[in-house]
């Protein structure tokens, strides 16, 4: 299906002409580095970028507002599949699991992964990506926090009701995966107006410079810091894209991995 937002057209995600597709991208030959920012001020609180998730518990990852792998998308275009199996998400469109650590660590995680897919009908290259996702990103998330007793792994539909209001969440962090349409958009301080983010001001005026917004792409990996993370970098300001309908008007799901710590 033809697809347009309400703003303007994206198209994050393509269809696949073969099943030839390239692996994910694990390793860098340029190392971790600074996602491109305006100004030097800005590159220095905004979003790490790297080649694996192993970079984002390096210390020089510390000082950033987010952390972001970058991935090859390894499956087609499943939006069909994806609006299909809105009934398997309840009236919430989400379905989630608490994690706890233990002793031995975070052992739990697999079988969330597990109770949560059961019920979900997928292509099985999919489902066989989020598993590994939630199994990959929730550990490296939970290393990230070393003082949280749990996580929330939830995987949801996000159609109408998205998160369109720039905002800097009130907790610890989010770890996100978006599978299609279009990926998290994220601001750098030094283009928002903290004054209209902080007191309900009218949210086209959040942000100074709207050429100067970035997004992450579809597949790609991405730690949102909020207010309650330790150690003074602050919450990234971001927000959901757009909404996305079809060429009849009707609204696209965005499937979406949140791992998250309270």
């Amino acid at each position: 299906m033809a697809m347009r937002t309400a703003s303007s057209m994206r198209s994050a995600l393509h269809p696949r002409q073969s099943r030839g597709y390239e692996p994910y991208v694990t390793r860098s030959s340029t190392g971790p580095r600074a996602a491109e920012v305006a100004g030097a001020d800005a590159a220095a609180t905004s979003l790490f970028t790297c080649g694996s998730l192993n970079d984002w518990l390096r210390p020089e990852a510390a000082p950033f507002q987010g952390l972001h792998l970058k991935r090859c998308i390894t499956w087609p275009n499943y939006q069909v599949e994806i609006d299909r199996c809105q009934r398997d998400f309840g009236v919430e469109a989400q379905i989630e699991r608490t994690v706890f650590s233990k002793q031995v660590g975070w052992t739990d995680i697999p079988r969330a992964a597990d109770e949560i897919l059961r019920g979900v009908t997928l292509p099985e290259d999919l489902l066989s990506t989020i598993r590994a996702d939630m199994c990959e990103l929730g550990i490296t998330v939970a290393s990230l926090c070393p003082w949280s007793k749990s996580i929330i792994v939830k995987l949801e539909l996000m159609g109408e009701h998205s998160c369109p209001r720039w905002h800097r969440d009130n907790y610890c962090g989010r770890g996100i995966v978006t599978y299609n349409l279009a990926g998290t958009e994220y601001a750098t301080d030094d283009i928002v107006d903290f004054w209209e983010l902080e007191n309900c001001g009218n949210n086209d005026h959040i942000i100074r410079d709207v050429s100067k917004v970035r997004q992450v792409n579809v597949g790609d990996m991405l730690f949102i810091k909020g207010n309650q993370f330790p150690g003074g970098s602050g919450g990234l300001v971001h927000k959901s894209p757009p909404v996305q309908y079809s060429d009849i008007g009707v609204v696209l799901n965005r499937l979406v991995l949140k791992i998250d710590v309270p």
